[in-house]
């Protein structure tokens, strides 16, 4: 991650960091949808290891501040998205990466396409968690993953019970992969 810019290091200990090789064949084609790109140390990581076959792509999603109420607002005031353009302009496979700079609902509105990984790291609000989850699964393929941030944690635990809502909606229809403070799921 030396060459990287960021400010942050949230993604660098992370559970998701050590674990997606399980989820991911880096020799296969992988369409990757992530969620929340911050400064895009997850956006490069997926880029520079999982995007090795010619059909592989990777999709960001993140507004940064260009809506109202943003629940990080206060963390995107030091060059953040600054630092995700130039960090996706350096990494190895920069032509094979879509940025869509706009909310994840106005994404999924538009989005024809299906993905077999998808990473939802966005906005923290109830709501939004919710239509992330319902969207994603919407457009992830069969036999995709699915991987959710925070799932132990957050504010007083909202975030974990809308997750175990989630699932209780879809029982059947996907096998847990991975519980930790990231909930990874395949869809059946």
């Amino acid at each position: 991650m030396g060459v990287y810019k960021y400010t942050r290091t949230w993604f660098i200990h992370c559970e998701l960091r050590y674990n997606v090789a399980i989820f991911l064949d880096k020799s296969k084609e992988n369409n990757i949808l992530e969620i929340g790109c911050y400064e895009g140390l997850c956006s490069v990581f997926f880029a520079d290891n999982f995007l090795d076959n010619a059909n592989s792509s990777l999709t960001c999603v993140d507004p940064f501040l260009y809506i109202d109420n943003n629940d990080y607002c206060y963390l995107l005031q030091n060059g953040e998205e600054l630092n995700f353009d130039y960090n996706i302009s350096i990494c190895k496979t920069t032509d094979k990466i879509t940025v869509h700079k706009i909310t994840s609902d106005h994404f999924f509105e538009n989005n024809k396409k299906t993905y077999n990984f998808i990473y939802i790291d966005g906005c923290r609000e109830i709501e939004f968690v919710k239509r992330d989850m319902e969207n994603s699964f919407n457009v992830l393929e069969k036999q995709g993953i699915m991987l959710m941030f925070d799932y132990c944690t957050g504010d007083d635990g909202n975030i974990g019970r809308t997750i175990k809502d989630f699932l209780k909606k879809y029982d059947g229809q996907y096998e847990e992969l991975n519980k930790g403070n990231q909930l990874a799921i395949r869809k059946q």
